[in-house]
């Protein structure tokens, strides 16, 4: 299947779908977009991340971990506190883990391919959580020399959490996600 009968059969489920009720609904979208962006477009690195997590029951090779490693490694330090780790992620991750770059870039994406973006405004929060209860049971094991793993936790039917396991083990940093419906 060519790169244009991908687009139109993701813009008519796109037109279906402006609203996301199931997690398969989801998973369809991400699988739609990663076979677009597998012909080497312009470079959408955290859709493509997202896209990847997604699909994978985990994600582990140091090309795919990449993005999350050189956002996050650089602000750990192994011989600062917990607690001032937690205060320098969760300030340079701010847009990450609430899902703006994301957002940011699937906007993009569907604008430059002139896709329906619906799921943008009135569905995102919908879409954001469904999006978050998929890779929940997907680890980021990185490649790194500070940070170990990445996963995320559900505390509730709103909120989520980013948990960073340090390579020393004596540490574990998390980041509360909570999603509000605008």
């Amino acid at each position: 299947m060519d790169r244009e009968n991908i687009i139109e059969k993701l813009r008519k489920f796109l037109q279906n779908h402006s609203t996301f009720r199931e997690e398969c609904e989801v998973i369809y979208m991400m699988v739609e977009i990663r076979k677009i962006l597998e012909y080497g477009e312009k470079s959408y690195k955290t859709l493509r991340f997202y896209c990847n997590w997604v699909l994978h029951k985990e994600l582990s090779q140091e090309k795919t971990t990449k993005l999350l490693s050189d956002i996050f490694e650089p602000n750990v330090d192994l011989k600062k506190s917990g607690r001032e780790n937690v205060r320098n992620i969760k300030s340079i991750g701010r847009d990450f883990f609430m899902l703006k770059t994301f957002r940011k870039e699937l906007g993009d994406f569907l604008k430059d391919h002139k896709l329906p973006m619906d799921l943008l405004n009135k569905n995102w929060w919908t879409f954001g959580k469904l999006l978050l209860g998929i890779i929940k049971d997907c680890p980021v094991y990185f490649v790194a020399n500070k940070i170990r793993e990445l996963k995320i936790e559900k505390y509730d039917d709103r909120n989520y959490g980013y948990k960073f396991s340090l390579i020393d083990n004596r540490q574990k940093l998390v980041e509360k996600l909570k999603l509000k419906r605008k």
